[in-house]
């Protein structure tokens, strides 16, 4: 049995082909883009659907809890983007994919890449969040209802389509042709 393996082109002893790592990794590393972004949702719009029964105690926490979140969890989003457009380069430019994977992966890449082109739009919503803690003028759980409000957006336009772009490159990339 092990002459048969050994035999086998195809089967080269490693454990993971790092070709076929290659092609997954950034459906991977969009894959979590999407985690954090669908915990953001659920965390953030959990906490401040508290407001209309507990709207003073929500105020007044929410700015804290969301400065907190917010630096704590942006290592992990330049971490998983940043990946992702790495791995979409790389399948796109560097490692010769198939012809018809690899617009999917530059398209992937692209659209990872526009997840950043929101930080103008979304900067002065962060910061109306966080200073929300110090500011009695500005509501806190409004003040995230309006990252929130942004935050959909993005994921929308840029998030689930490059975690879709991504999963149809690596479909016809692994598709034996």
């Amino acid at each position: 049995m092990l002459g048969h393996l050994d035999s086998n082109p195809d089967l080269s002893g490693q454990f993971v082909d790092p070709q076929t790592l290659l092609r997954v990794a950034p459906l991977i590393t969009s894959t979590a883009s999407l985690v954090i972004a669908g915990d953001s949702h659920l965390f953030l719009s959990s906490f401040i659907s508290l407001a209309p029964q507990r709207r003073p105690q929500v105020s007044e926490l929410a700015p804290r809890y969301f400065e907190a979140f917010f630096w704590r969890g942006l290592p992990a989003i330049f971490a998983s983007y940043g990946l992702s457009v790495a791995f979409g380069a790389t399948n796109a430019w560097y490692s010769r994919p198939s012809p018809v994977s690899w617009a999917w992966y530059a398209g992937g890449m692209a659209l990872a890449l526009a997840h950043f082109a929101f930080v103008p739009k979304i900067m002065w919503k962060v910061k109306d969040a966080i200073d929300a803690k110090d500011v009695k003028e500005i509501d806190g759980a409004e003040a995230i209802q309006g990252w929130l409000d942004v935050h959909h957006v993005r994921m929308a336009l840029a998030d689930i389509p490059a975690w879709t772009c991504f999963l149809i490159a690596t479909l016809k990339a692994l598709k034996p042709v």
